[in-house]
């Protein structure tokens, strides 16, 4: 009898926690930065959801916030298949094989082009997205000429960044000059 209330309880709650409502509990909870709480939030709606954005995206946000690249990265993805042209899931992406790469040398090798790709697909896709072009900026810069690295093509994103925003294009033009 005890195990027909437990299992009873645990169908219930599962219910419970997988409604559009928890969602906006999810939400309020990863704004107040519990992020671990909000993350069992979203793991239970995504159970029922599989394919649902607001649950990938945040639970891409909690890896990313506790530098799990590779596990930001695998929420991320999914994103790209169902919403391709949203230029903030190329960001996230790129952002977290980008940090999965500078911190995995030998992965970095096989990333870069799709580091890359996905940066520059999220600027093409948002004339007005900063976020990207200053990636553009610090991921060109900072990569060897020999695996594509460019202080030109990372000017040109600087001076993009210039036309959207003069303090942030002017950090981009001083931060290729320091690491030239």
């Amino acid at each position: 009898m005890k195990v027909f209330f437990l299992a009873l309880f645990f169908s219930i709650s599962k219910l419970i926690t997988a409604t559009p409502e928890s969602l906006e509990k999810g939400i309020d909870l990863f704004d107040k930065k519990q992020f671990e709480e909000a993350k069992e939030v979203f793991e239970a709606y995504l159970n029922e959801h599989p394919k649902n954005k607001v649950a990938l995206e945040y639970l891409g946000d909690i890896a990313f916030q506790n530098k799990k690249w590779s596990t930001a990265a695998n929420y991320f993805k999914p994103l790209l298949s169902i919403e391709k042209n949203n230029p903030r899931y190329h960001f996230k992406y790129a952002g977290a094989i980008g940090m999965k790469a500078k911190n995995n040398k030998l992965s970095a090798l096989f990333l870069i082009d799709d580091i890359k790709e996905h940066f520059v697909k999220a600027a093409a896709l948002d004339a007005n997205y900063e976020a990207p072009r200053m990636a553009l900026v610090q991921f060109l810069t900072e990569l060897p000429t020999a695996l594509g690295g460019s202080t030109e093509e990372a000017t040109k994103y600087a001076k993009q960044l210039m036309l959207l925003n003069a303090n942030e294009g002017k950090k981009a033009l001083a931060y290729i000059e320091a690491n030239k």
